[in-house]
């Protein structure tokens, strides 16, 4: 038995496991540019090898299973700038020193042998660049993300004064104000809107860590209705708040007054004058809902689900970015919650915000 089994291309690769490590380190050191130390050229390859080799023992029934050395092998060669040709070169080579450490050593490689290297090596390669794939994405989202925070975070303290500067011209030189300041003020709560919601959108896309605090349903709600008067009174929209009890969940209250602002925003956005948007707020010991009802007259169908995609601007209103409705979904996700809309055809829409969050205090 010992003899078959040395004389299969699993007894040749036991046999000069080395030789093949060594083989595969020499053709990639020659195919990549960047100096590496020996522990980071091999990285995961090694135990890699080892995987392929106990596969192809002729009586491994079942086949072992992948341990993830490929994946966790991608991930290293993104960190030391590797492309992702380089990525796919590197298993072509390992492809290429086991045929000519087979064919040395005289060994016939059989078709079961071809059809399982085959195998290894397209699932290793797979992983890995799966593995590659991802991670960068998920840097470059970062980065976008820390970006837009930078950008966003500078701009407030220079708003903040100009909207300051505006209640006090307000108050005196344009009292009485007019068309024109009027424009203003709606102008400079637009981009303190758009700020915050950049701040939101970027703090959940570096997946920060929600901040929980006891938190009051209807003093959160009463707040988004004063800092959206405004522009209800400009819209010609009644605006209705109405909280059953006075309970108080346990809640982010930056990224939970996020998510609801840009579902009242929205509903006044596409409900016509003369007509109402009616947030509502519930809460138990089970945690909270909170329904924001429009009356944009229903939506077209098959369009209930696109709504929370990034980009997506609904109607002809192209004043935003059309991120209100997806940093709603991201803000209320992030703390466990749950976001829907339900069509109610030639009246509106209402979208409900669930709160697992048990309710807290009295």
């Amino acid at each position: 038995m010992n003899q078959v089994v040395e004389d299969t291309l699993h007894g040749v690769l036991k046999a000069r496991r080395e030789l093949l490590v060594a083989c595969w380190s020499t053709k990639i050191r020659a195919a990549v540019s960047a100096p590496l130390t020996t522990a980071e050229l091999l990285d995961r390859i090694p135990a890699f090898v080892d995987e392929i080799i106990a596969a192809l023992y002729p009586e491994a029934v079942p086949l072992p299973s992948t341990s993830g050395n490929a994946e966790e092998h991608g991930a290293q060669r993104l960190r030391l700038h590797f492309d992702m040709a380089e990525v796919v070169r590197e298993y072509g080579l390992l492809h290429e020193c086991i045929i000519e450490i087979a064919r040395d050593a005289g060994a016939e490689i059989s078709l079961h042998d071809q059809q399982m290297i085959a195998r290894w090596l397209n699932t290793g390669l797979a992983d890995a660049v799966t593995q590659y794939s991802r991670r960068r994405d998920q840097e470059q989202e970062r980065e976008a993300a820390e970006h837009l925070g930078f950008i966003a975070h500078e701009l407030r303290n220079p708003l903040a004064a100009a909207r300051a500067a505006m209640l006090r011209l307000r108050g005196h030189e344009l009292a009485g104000g007019g068309r024109p300041v009027e424009l203003l003020e709606r102008s400079l709560r637009r981009v303190s809107d758009m700020i915050d919601n950049t701040l939101s959108h970027a703090s959940l896309k570096l997946g920060v860590t929600p901040k929980l605090e006891a938190l009051a349903i209807s003093d959160l709600l009463h707040d988004i209705a004063l800092d959206v008067d405004a522009d209800a009174q400009a819209r010609g929209v009644d605006l209705r708040i109405s909280a059953t009890g006075c309970a108080t969940i346990s809640a982010d209250p930056r990224l939970l007054r996020s998510a609801v602002f840009n579902l009242v925003h929205n509903a006044m956005k596409f409900s016509p004058t003369g007509s109402r948007v009616h947030v509502t707020a519930r809460a138990d010991a089970g945690g909270a809902t909170i329904d924001v009802a429009d009356a944009c007259g229903g939506l077209p169908p098959g369009k209930t689900e696109e709504l929370f995609a990034p980009l997506v601007q609904r109607g002809e209103d192209r004043s935003g970015f059309g991120l209100g409705l997806a940093i709603a979904r991201q803000a209320v996700e992030a703390q466990g919650g749950t976001i829907g809309v339900r069509d109610v055809p030639g009246n509106g829409c209402v979208f409900t915000i669930d709160l697992p969050a048990p309710a807290v205090g009295p």
